[in-house]
């Protein structure tokens, strides 16, 4: 039994406690996380890998899932490390190597926008997400995010944790313009106002 597969039995086995896992902000930069990076990658590409398998993603033309995947962490992996993006990660207490999930955020004054959230497919259900948001609801006011249409599993995550759709035209609360945009095609635009 690999140390993933027993902190992963470890925490099932008492699913009301959250003490097997802990959230942390990554400060390092540079080369200091660059030694990271493999790790990263690969929980991003078999996270999305999971969410996707069974979904027809509208890909730009002569991209597999596997490239348009390498091509979307190396963004995310580039504005980490030039500090535009702020990691913070969930790790097993017992071995803080092993990263069950991540999320990627920009912030400005008490907003946020989530550009990436993975958790690792085989420690999905086990609350990994969900203490990754309690951070941020933790430090800001407002949450913005971005998923796609299509991935129906994500949207009711968010649901199930106040998030509700945002229309372009919705006036009670501002979309800062540093945060991306996406097509509305695509990408549906959630938020969560905390109170």
């Amino acid at each position: 039994m690999t140390a993933q597969d027993n902190c992963k039995k470890n925490y099932v086995a008492d699913k009301t406690l959250n003490n097997d896992y802990i959230t942390k902000r990554v400060l390092a930069t540079g080369p200091a996380l660059e030694v990271q990076r493999a790790t990263f990658s690969n929980l991003f590409t078999r996270s999305f890998s999971h969410a996707y398998r069974d979904l027809q993603l509208d890909l730009p033309q002569g991209q597999t899932l596997d490239s348009f995947l390498e091509h979307s962490f190396n963004d995310t992996w580039s504005l980490i490390q030039s500090g535009k993006l702020q990691l913070w990660v969930e790790v097993s207490r017992d071995s803080s190597e092993l990263v069950v999930g991540f999320m990627c955020i920009q912030t400005k004054d008490d907003i946020c926008y989530i550009e990436q959230f993975v958790v690792h497919p085989d420690f999905q259900r086990i609350k990994i997400g969900s203490n990754l948001l309690k951070v941020l609801e933790e430090r800001y006011h407002l949450i913005w995010l971005h998923t796609r249409h299509i991935n129906e599993v994500a949207i009711l995550f968010y649901m199930r944790h106040g998030f509700i759709r945002s229309d372009a035209d919705d006036d009670n609360s501002v979309y800062p313009i540093e945060f991306p945009s996406r097509s509305s095609k695509t990408y549906l635009l959630m938020k969560k106002v905390i109170s």
